[in-house]
C-alpha cells in the first residue's frame, strides 16, 4: 500500500498551492509523488485524475509512485466524497497517511456558511492550513479556532505563507494520525468503546464498528448531520 494525502477545502482556497508545496518539499529528493485532481476540476486531458460520480469514487492504481496527493472536488460535499473514498480505498492500493483541510480565511470570514461547511472537514483533518491569514484580524482567527480548541481537537494548525510555502512541509505528512475520525484507521471495535473492568455495560453489546458520525443516516437513509450546500457561495464569489 502506498501512502496517500487527501486535501479538503473549497475551490480557490489554496488547495492546489498546498498540494504543490507538499509534492515538491514534503518528501526527500528522488521520491515520485503523483497529484490527483477530481476529473471535473482537472484540466482537459490531464493524466492524473480521480473520479467522483453517483456517490462513488474511482482511483487510479499507485503504479510506480512512492506516494500520492488526492485533491477533492472543491465545489461538492466533502462528506459525500469522504464516504465514497472510504469505500473505494481498501481495494485501491493506497493507504491514507494524512488528511489536510485548507481554510480560506477571508472567504470564511465573509460567509458563515463556509465556516459551517468546514466543520466536518476539520473533523476529518490531521492538519488545518490557514490560507491568507494575514488578510483577517487575529481576533477573527481566534474565534474561528475557539470551538475546536475547546473540544480538544488534536489536529495541527499551520499557516500557508504569502509565497505559497509552509514552514515545515514534512511535518504535515509525517507522524501518527491526528484526526478525530477513525474511518481510515485499522482499529479494533473493542478499542473504540472506552470502557474498562470498572465500567462494563450491563446489557449485551454489538462489536460492529460504528460509522463516522457524518456518515450516519436515519431509517429513511437521510444524513443525521447535515452540512450547508456551498454552491451559491461559490457562484457569488465567482468560483463556481
Amino acid at each position: 500500500m502506498k501512502p496517500l494525502i487527501i486535501i479538503l477545502g473549497l475551490r480557490g482556497s489554496g488547495r492546489l498551492t498546498v498540494a504543490k508545496e507538499l509534492a515538491e518539499n514534503g518528501w526527500s529528493d528522488g521520491k515520485r509523488i503523483r497529484t490527483f485532481r477530481e476529473a471535473h476540476e482537472a484540466e482537459s486531458g490531464a493524466a492524473d485524475t480521480w473520479a467522483f460520480a453517483a456517490g462513488a469514487a474511482t482511483l487510479p492504481a499507485p503504479g510506480d509512485a512512492d506516494a500520492g496527493i488526492l485533491v477533492t472536488h472543491g465545489g461538492l460535499s466533502a462528506v459525500d466524497q469522504m464516504e465514497a473514498l472510504h469505500r473505494a480505498l481498501p481495494a485501491s492500493g493506497w493507504q491514507v497517511q494524512r488528511i489536510v483541510t485548507v481554510v480560506d480565511c477571508p472567504l470564511t470570514q465573509r460567509h458563515p456558511d463556509v465556516a459551517r461547511w468546514l466543520v466536518p472537514c476539520v473533523h476529518f483533518a490531521d492538519v488545518v492550513v490557514l490560507n491568507r491569514r494575514w488578510e483577517v484580524p487575529g481576533q477573527w482567527v481566534n474565534k474561528f479556532l475557539e470551538p475546536y480548541e475547546a473540544d480538544f481537537y488534536p489536529c495541527l494548525v499551520v499557516n500557508l505563507l504569502k509565497h505559497g510555502t509552509l514552514t515545515n512541509p514534512a511535518m504535515l505528512i509525517e507522524g501518527e494520525p491526528l484526526r478525530r475520525t477513525h474511518i481510515f484507521d485499522d482499529i479494533d471495535a473493542v478499542d473504540e468503546m472506552e470502557f474498562d473492568e470498572d465500567n462494563l455495560p450491563d446489557e449485551p453489546f454489538d462489536l460492529v464498528r460504528q460509522p463516522d458520525k457524518y456518515f450516519a443516516r436515519d431509517e429513511l437513509g437521510r444524513r443525521i448531520l447535515n452540512v450547508p450546500e456551498i454552491g451559491e457561495v461559490l457562484r457569488r464569489e465567482q468560483r463556481s
